[in-house]
């Protein structure tokens, strides 16, 4: 990856707002520490998307499975580093990353390929077929299906986000071998 076209905003000269932002989210991880730089911004997104990442109303792996098949989709090295990470902590099993980031996806059981191939359409059409929603609404409720849409809506314009921006990845990572 090329340098970071906006960099990370050092502690050194930060503002009081932009560092109270900080706090609250507890990170110094690249991606906050560039966008922190439009604060008004970052505190509308960091709600929003800390809605769907710590609070959300799928399951773990269920979140996790979409949003690393979006990463992987996009060519999102910064958000796949970081999702394998959160995927591996909360016990996804090796077969479902490995679905997710692959060009033929070899999903280990029928509801991993049922996401896979949700994000794939959502992410390619911005839509999900008759039958991809059919399949969906079998496992979860108005609120889930909503949440799913927008959870991928929303990594798919982070990556587009994190790549337009040359966001590095953190010291000591490696980017995805793809």
């Amino acid at each position: 990856m090329t340098d970071a076209r906006i960099p990370p905003l050092p502690a050194a000269e930060r503002t009081e707002d932009q560092q109270r932002l900080l706090d609250q989210g507890g990170s110094e991880m690249h991606i906050f520490t560039t966008l922190v730089r439009h604060t008004r911004l970052y505190d509308a997104f960091s709600r929003f998307a800390g809605r769907l990442l710590r609070r959300s109303g799928l399951p773990e792996q269920v979140r996790e499975t979409l949003i690393l098949r979006t990463a992987y989709l996009c060519r999102a090295e910064y958000e796949w580093v970081q999702h394998v990470r959160i995927a591996t902590g909360i016990g996804m099993p090796a077969t479902v990353i490995e679905a997710a980031g692959a060009e033929r996806p070899a999903a280990p059981d029928e509801h991993t390929a049922l996401l896979v191939r949700a994000a794939d359409q959502l992410v390619r059409d911005h839509d999900l077929d008759d039958m991809t929603w059919s399949a969906l609404r079998e496992h979860y409720d108005d609120q889930q299906l909503i949440e799913l849409c927008m959870l991928v809506g929303n990594y798919a314009m982070i990556a587009g986000v994190l790549k337009s921006l040359r966001v590095q990845l953190e010291d000591g990572q490696s980017a995805p071998n793809w």
